[in-house]
């Protein structure tokens, strides 16, 4: 059995070890030592420097899975978030907004009272036209609504699992 002369990373002692050897512990000091056989050469390392190196990488590597991950889902959340947008007639887009909605849908059932009553007194036929205003507008109200609901439900969605993210790779 052929022995190699090598030295203790940790304290400096001599250590004898076999050619064939992978890890060994130093017979003055304790130290668990990693054997490298780098071509006709051999040389020792402190496994608790290598557990440290592996540890920081681990950190590491874990934070950016977590930044990778927030990506991934800022990135999703922008997608879903411009579903629910409303596009205005100069090509702005705004979330929908149930105080709007009402606001809005209100002044178009309040005309369309006004237009059937004076159509109705002037020109009955044309106060179908009322009823449709206000068949539109109470459509309105209730669909913009139900889709400012939606939205706020997936934007809490995202911020609770935004939040999660945080939490578990910190």
């Amino acid at each position: 059995m052929k022995l190699l002369s090598l030295c203790c990373n940790h304290c400096g002692a001599p250590i004898e070890v076999r050619k064939s050897a992978k890890f060994v512990t130093c017979g003055y000091c304790n130290a668990h030592l990693a054997i490298h056989h780098t071509g006709s050469s051999y040389s020792t390392e402190l496994l608790e420097e290598i557990k440290q190196t592996t540890d920081t990488l681990v950190r590491d590597v874990a934070k950016l899975k977590g930044v990778s991950e927030l990506d991934r889902l800022d990135r999703e959340w922008e997608q879903e978030r411009r579903e629910y947008m409303s596009t205005n007639k100069d090509g702005t887009q705004r979330v929908p907004d149930k105080g709007t909605a009402i606001a809005m849908g209100g002044f178009v059932t309040v005309f369309g009272i006004f237009w059937t009553v004076g159509a109705g007194i002037a020109f009955p036929p044309m106060a179908l036209f009322g009823i449709i205003f206000i068949c539109m507008s109470v459509w309105g109200i209730i669909h913009t609504c139900a889709k400012a609901d939606q939205y706020n439900s997936a934007k809490r969605r995202y911020h609770e699992r935004r939040r999660q993210l945080i939490r578990d790779h910190e």
